[in-house]
């Protein structure tokens, strides 16, 4: 197999097909899609008073909106297929 950095960028897509697939059975769900979103919605909120960028955002800001992007990114990915949009699962390029 590839180098580590191919090999994990392997692993992830394959893991965030199958959280995409799993979401899109849940989305089907009212009940349990209202919960899912809530509680990940949840995570996804800074609080004004966690975390301050000032004029450069630090690295644990910028590592926190990285990480609500692919979040909104997979949520929105599971209600596309749920819908019968079938968009594919693959990660979105930083390119």
């Amino acid at each position: 197999m590839g180098t580590r950095v191919e090999s994990t960028e392997f692993r992830l897509a394959a893991q965030r097909e199958v959280l995409v697939a799993i979401l899109s059975a849940l989305a089907k769900n009212a009940d349990a899609w209202v919960e899912i979103t809530r509680i990940l919605e949840e995570e996804l909120i800074v609080q004004d008073h966690e975390e301050d960028p000032g004029i450069v955002p630090s690295e644990a800001f910028a590592r926190q909106n990285a990480v609500t992007a692919e979040i909104s990114s997979i949520l929105q990915d599971a209600e596309a297929r749920a819908a019968g949009g079938g968009r594919p699962a693959a990660p979105k390029s930083d390119s």
